[in-house]
């Protein structure tokens, strides 16, 4: 008989595409969870997985078999975890974040570890641009994201962290005496990815001030950003993380913007199906936010 943790380990694999990678994850080897699998398949009947080598793939059947194996697990948590034992939940649950806001995210998730030592929290970093969809779809049950421009879709629950500031970056000593104009059109323009709601914000704020710029780079990595500005690379606008340290830098010139819109705003973004143990996290976040 299939076993509630088989199923865990078959939706560990196909959310970290490989036995390997699923092993990191859930604590037993790559050989242990190819057992688990191949348990799983002779218990259905059906091979779940195309095995070509050492790349393991869901194929059709494996891909049909994932909702339902989601579904059997959420209502198992739930089962779990009644109205009664609110005190007490018991179940686990994926939970992501953007880079700026993990620490956030880790600090509670150690502190729910104390608390509900019977919820199981596996923290995750993730790109802002795919951490909505995957917390609808059921990949990750809640996300510390970004809000985008769209409306809240049907069954999630958004709720505010804290807003983070745009900020213009220069190096120091080599910006002196220049305005953030002609910074710009002088400087390489390190800047996040146009397609990003981050990016969008960026861009309209540089049309509505009538900033231009000669040339730019794009990339995702706001650490990699700020450290380029600091070996006098170039120039960027970034939003400035709650959590950062860079405005200790002694090699960064930070100024803050004045325009609409000109905060990105952080969130928790939860699906329903397991609210009953996100709920749990997200009181923790919005405590640590109002420190």
């Amino acid at each position: 008989m299939t076993s509630i943790r088989t199923l865990r380990t078959f939706i560990s694999v196909a959310q970290c595409g490989g036995f390997a990678a699923a092993s990191g994850k859930i604590g037993l080897t790559p050989a242990g969870v190819s057992q688990q699998m191949r348990q799983l398949e002779d218990g259905l009947g059906n091979p779940l997985f195309d095995r070509i080598g050492k790349t393991v793939s869901l194929n059709e059947r494996g891909l049909r078999f994932l909702p339902r194996a989601r579904q059997l697990i959420e209502q198992f948590d739930e089962l779990m975890s009644s109205p009664e034992d609110e005190d007490d939940p018991v179940g686990s649950i994926d939970v992501e974040a953007v880079a700026s806001a993990m620490s956030l995210l880790v600090r509670a998730t150690l502190q729910a570890r104390d608390r509900f030592p019977r919820l199981t929290i596996r923290p995750a970093v993730g790109y802002s641009v795919d951490l909505s969809a995957r917390v609808e779809s059921g990949q990750s049950n809640a996300a510390v994201a970004v809000r985008s421009l769209r409306p809240i879709a049907a069954g999630t629950l958004w709720t505010t962290l804290y807003h983070e500031p745009f900020v213009f970056m220069a190096h120091r000593q080599s910006s002196q005496g220049q305005d953030m104009a002609s910074l710009m059109r002088s400087r390489l323009f390190l800047r996040p990815s146009r397609g990003t709601h981050t990016g969008g914000l960026i861009d309209r704020f540089l049309k509505d001030q009538g900033i231009t710029f000669s040339d730019s780079l794009e990339m995702n990595l706001s650490r990699t950003l700020v450290e380029m500005v600091e070996q006098d690379a170039g120039v960027t606008i970034l939003p400035l993380g709650r959590y950062s340290s860079w405005e200790e830098s002694p090699k960064l010139r930070i100024e803050r913007l004045d325009f609409a819109g000109g905060q990105r705003e952080i969130g928790f973004l939860e699906n329903e199906r397991k609210r009953h143990l996100t709920s749990h996290v997200r009181r923790l976040l919005l405590a640590n936010c109002a420190l």
